[in-house]
């Protein structure tokens, strides 16, 4: 499948889950219910859209939604309509303008969220597009799997260019679960499997065959194939052998089945980069997991001084100070984890942890239900 961001709309207008009273709900049901004085003006123009959309005359059809919706700015089908017309003509910011209207009318349309979020994708309002896609996974994405698959493929785009690299590899799973793997999703896999904040497009020349090559290495793994990833993981690491990330992914597949074999090229990766924060971490909770808490914090206290930004350093030296018996200073390193991801439910759930262990709990219990929540919101977002 291409996924031309152009080509989209047509799908959506073609999806027999998107008719009209799935895709607006009650508020839009209720809209159309036009009082029986409403204005001639606005009954004629909405016909007239109406017959221009379905006989494919597009700019017609956007001049005459434009005017039926200022004559009537709370109907809702027109505010849908007008801004996928305008999106299938790349009419980026005023589609979503259009859908922002939809959606200040009606909150409970999923297929509404969706196409606002690729719109937000094109007008480079990134972090506004993910949390319009979450938005839409809540609400429900529809049953046609091209429209899910079209809206997770820029989901996983948005999280590499943010640097959500995890996130973004389960999202892969999905995509290549509802369709496979072809070129473009080779491409952004090989992109965020090796941990690049950038979009295909930006991918210089030179790069293009290393990027190919973890592409398909991860979208075996995806594709829940050991043997072919194997295949694809051994030409990778031969072809590439200083290439960074390279070695940390190759260790994030066999730690699966062989975590001293996963231990060595995280180690390889440090040999290449001592301050890759990702594998310093990834190391000091395999050290965690064999019992040798000492070994373990020294590699998460070399995580934090690599980067002091991220996150996950703190995390886990957190979780590791507490267990070692430190619970004030692992609360510290958590709450400066919480602090920089306030949307992580694991941080919360170490926090409340070491809080119950400092005997705190009044912050134990607020850190609980927050991580319920999230841990709710989490489920609800990936359904």
């Amino acid at each position: 499948m291409h996924f031309a961001p152009r080509a989209i709309p047509v799908l959506w207008r073609a999806a027999a889950a998107f008719s009209l009273a799935a895709l607006l709900g009650p508020v839009a049901a209720a809209g159309q219910k036009a009082p029986e004085a409403a204005s001639a003006a606005f009954d004629r123009a909405s016909r007239a859209a109406t017959g221009a959309r379905t006989e494919n005359r597009i700019e017609d059809a956007i001049g005459l939604y434009r005017q039926a919706v200022k004559l009537r700015p709370s109907w809702t089908e027109g505010w849908w309509f007008l801004g996928e017309l305008l999106y299938d003509q790349n009419q980026y910011p005023e589609a979503r303008d259009s859908l922002r209207r939809l959606i200040a009318l009606d909150q409970t349309t999923g297929p509404g969220f969706a196409l606002l979020g690729l719109c937000e994708f094109e007008t480079k309002e990134y972090a506004k597009a993910l949390n319009h896609i979450y938005q839409a996974h809540r609400l429900g994405l529809g049953d046609d799997p091209q429209i899910r698959r079209v809206v997770l493929f820029h989901e996983m785009l948005l999280l590499t260019r943010l640097q959500e690299y995890e996130s973004a590899m389960q999202v892969l799973m999905s995509v290549v679960k509802d369709g496979g793997a072809g070129p473009a999703v080779i491409e952004a896999a090989g992109i965020a499997g090796l941990r690049r904040p950038i979009f295909p497009e930006e991918l210089p020349p030179g790069d293009k065959d290393l990027i190919e090559s973890a592409g398909r290495a991860v979208c075996a793994m995806a594709q829940r194939d050991p043997a072919a990833a194997q295949t694809y993981f051994a030409e990778l690491v031969a072809a590439y052998p200083k290439a960074a990330n390279v070695h940390y992914l190759y260790g994030s597949f066999l730690s699966a089945t062989d975590k001293d074999a996963g231990l060595r090229e995280y180690q390889k990766e440090l040999e290449l980069n001592p301050k890759h924060t990702e594998a310093l971490a990834t190391i000091a909770l395999e050290y965690e997991a064999r019992g040798d808490l000492d070994t373990a914090i020294s590699y998460a206290r070399r995580a934090v001084e690599a980067d002091a930004q991220f996150f996950g350093a703190h995390a886990v030296l957190g979780k590791l100070l507490a267990s070692a018996g430190q619970a004030e200073q692992g609360i510290k390193e958590l709450e400066i984890a919480r602090q920089q991801a306030p949307d992580s439910p694991q941080v919360h759930f170490s926090l409340a942890t070491a809080y119950s262990m400092a005997g705190k709990k009044a912050e134990a219990a607020r850190e609980r239900a927050e991580f319920a929540r999230l841990r709710k919101l989490a489920v609800e977002i990936s359904q």
